[in-house]
C-alpha cells in the first residue's frame, strides 16, 4: 500500500487524528532482496501455499534477522499493510483504526478487525492471541515487545517502490505468490479497459499535475502518495511534466509544498488533479480558484480541473486503488 517519503508519511501519521489515514518513484516490478540493501528479504521457502506436504511453519530473512512464521497464519494483526493482506485472501483480525482504515473500498473487511490503537496497543495486541505480526516502520520500536507476543514481520516503508511491488514482495513472503500474479493481472487488465474508455477524451501523451491544498499550502505530489497518484501516472497513464518528475517522483519526494506563483511552470498541463486536506476551509479553496494564477493555467481554461475527494483518494493500498480505477476514469470522462 505504497506515499511516505509522503509529506513523510510520518508527517500524515501526525495529522492521523484529523485523517483517518490512508503509494513509490521507482517503477521496477522486482522484488527487493536482503542482498540489495532493502530489508523485505525473501523468504527462504517460496510454497505457494498450504497443503498436507507442506510444513507448518517457513523461515523468512527480515530486516530483525531471521524470523519463523507460520505457514498459513490465521490471526494476523496488521500495524500497517491491511489493505495488502486483504488482497492476498489474508483476513487481519486487528489494525490501527485512526492510522490506517477508513477507506470507503475497505468497510466491510475493516468492519471485521479489531483496533489495536493509534499507536497499536502491546496490550491489545496481546488480546488477540495473533500468531503474525505485520508492521512498518511507524512501530519500530514497539518490535521487541510484538515479536515476545508473536512472530513480528517488519517490512521498512522505503523497501518497495510502488503498489504493485509491495503486492509482489509480500506475495512472495507469505506464500501467496498465486494471489499476488492473480492481483497483478486484474490490475494491468483493469488499467487497459480505463485507458480505452478515455482514448476518445484523453488525447495519447496527455500530461497532468496532482496537486493538493492544504489550508493556505500548496503541494505537488507524485505516483506513490496516495491521492490517486497511482492510478493516474500509471493505471491510466497520464505524463508527468518534466519539474514534476525531476522534482518529486524521480528523487522520491513524492510530496512538494510550492508557491502558487509557480504553477505556470509546474502545472502547465492538460489535466489538474486538485485534493483538498480534509481541514481545509471553503474560503481557503475558493481563495485559490479565485486567484489570477490559477485562473491562466490550461487545465482551468480547458474545464480540465478534476477534484479529488480526500478520504476516497487518500488510500492507496491495493483494494482501493483498484476501486480508484473506476472513480477517477470516470471523473475524467465528465470533464472532457
Amino acid at each position: 500500500m505504497l506515499a511516505s517519503p509522503r509529506k513523510s508519511l510520518f508527517a500524515s501519521v501526525a495529522l492521523a487524528g484529523a485523517l483517518v489515514v490512508l503509494g513509490a518513484c521507482g517503477q521496477s516490478d522486482t522484488a527487493p532482496s536482503a542482498s540489495s540493501g532493502q530489508p523485505a528479504s525473501l523468504p527462504a521457502s517460496t510454497a505457494a501455499g498450504p497443503s498436507s506436504d507442506t510444513p507448518s511453519t517457513r523461515m523468512l530473512k527480515t530486516v530483525k534477522g531471521e524470523i519463523e512464521i507460520p505457514t498459513d497464519p490465521k490471526r494476523i494483526v496488521a500495524g500497517y499493510y491491511h489493505g495488502t493482506l486483504l488482497a492476498l485472501g489474508m483476513q487481519p483480525v486487528g489494525g490501527s483504526k485512526d492510522w490506517w482504515m477508513g477507506s470507503p473500498f475497505l468497510k466491510e473487511q475493516e468492519a471485521a478487525m479489531t483496533d489495536i490503537g493509534s499507536p497499536a496497543s502491546t496490550e491489545k495486541v496481546l488480546a488477540l492471541n495473533p500468531d503474525l505480526i505485520v508492521i512498518n516502520d511507524t512501530l519500530v520500536d514497539q518490535y521487541d515487545n510484538f515479536s515476545k507476543i508473536a512472530p513480528t514481520l517488519l517490512v521498512e516503508y522505503s523497501s518497495i517502490h510502488n503498489i504493485r511491488e509491495e503486492v509482489k514482495v509480500f506475495g512472495e513472503l507469505l506464500g501467496k505468490q498465486k494471489e499476488a500474479d492473480a492481483w497483478l493481472a486484474g490490475y494491468a487488465a483493469k488499467a487497459e479497459q480505463a485507458r480505452e474508455k478515455l482514448k476518445d477524451t484523453v488525447k495519447p501523451g496527455a500530461t497532468a499535475a496532482l496537486l493538493e491544498i492544504d489550508g493556505k499550502s500548496l503541494a505537488v505530489l507524485g505516483d506513490n502518495y496516495g491521492r490517486g497518484g497511482e492510478v493516474i501516472y500509471n493505471a491510466l497513464q497520464f505524463q508527468a511534466p518534466a519539474w514534476i518528475k525531476q522534482n518529486v517522483i524521480d528523487n522520491g519526494v513524492q510530496y512538494q509544498e510550492i508557491s502558487i506563483e509557480k504553477l505556470p511552470e509546474i502545472a502547465d498541463t492538460d489535466y489538474i488533479f486538485l485534493s483538498s486536506y480534509t481541514e481545509t476551509t471553503a474560503e481557503e479553496l475558493q481563495a485559490l480558484i479565485d486567484n489570477p494564477v490559477w485562473k491562466s493555467l490550461p487545465a482551468y481554461k480547458n474545464g480540465h480541473i478534476i477534484p479529488l475527494d480526500y478520504k476516497t483518494y487518500f488510500y492507496f493500498d491495493p483494494v482501493s486503488v483498484l476501486g480508484q480505477v473506476d472513480r477517477l476514469t470516470e471523473a475524467v470522462l465528465q470533464h472532457k
